[in-house]
């Protein structure tokens, strides 16, 4: 197919609903708060986090919302983005794109985050290649999309 901003936005559009955005903030949520978990085992302080905090962070899970600047914000962003809606400003879009990276792929003790591969065909990572790039590096993306509809 041969894809417009336009037509890609549209079925951008179509894929990214508020279902699968909150599937993706729940998946990405039980990963960095696993991270967190096994973190705080290292310390030995694997009770670290209060009652409180933990019925906090499973009521943010439950509604894939947090009050705040934070890492589900920054999802909020770059999907808004990838359905079409206009970047408000490059600096704010490196700044939300550098905590999902942050959050999800750095290491302790590496100064750059290290992204598989796998990544970028996540709906998140999508996404951000959408902010980071503009939607015309999602084109060979949307070609798959719409061949496994064909099937």
């Amino acid at each position: 197919m041969e894809w417009t901003k336009t037509t890609a936005y549209e079925k951008l559009q179509e894929i990214y609903t508020d279902r699968v955005m909150q599937d993706e903030k729940r998946r990405v949520f039980q990963q960095v708060y696993r991270h967190l978990l096994e973190h705080l085992d290292d310390l030995a302080v694997k009770s670290g986090l209060k009652e409180k905090a933990e019925e906090q962070l499973k009521f943010f899970k439950e509604y894939t919302f947090m009050p705040g600047d934070n890492l589900f914000q920054s999802m909020r962003y770059v999907f808004l983005i990838a359905r079409g809606e206009r970047e408000r400003d490059p600096e704010e879009t490196r700044q939300h794109l550098n905590r999902i990276y942050r959050s999800l792929y750095q290491p302790a003790g590496l100064k750059n985050p290290y992204i598989p591969d796998s990544f970028w065909e996540t709906p998140l990572g999508v996404a951000c290649l959408v902010a980071e790039e503009g939607v015309e590096a999602v084109y060979p993306v949307l070609d798959e999309v719409i061949e496994v509809e064909k099937v």
